[in-house]
């Protein structure tokens, strides 16, 4: 755990010394743009899998 802390320390110090911004980053539109369509594909892929092991379960129902 402290080796965790110590490495996002030092990527902050890196990121600090190349002067990027993270909070230029995180609020840039084409940021927060490409952060909701991951959030949308991934929602969409957990919606897939989760309705394929409900088939997969509801066939196994029907066979007992």
């Amino acid at each position: 755990m402290i080796k965790l802390i110590v490495w996002i320390i030092i990527g902050l110090l890196a990121l600090s010394f190349f002067g990027i911004s993270l909070r230029a980053i995180a609020g840039s539109p084409t940021n927060q743009d490409n952060i909701q369509f991951l959030l949308t594909t991934l929602e969409q892929g957990w919606d897939y899998i989760v309705a394929w092991f409900a088939g997969i379960i509801d066939a196994f129902d029907w066979a007992h």
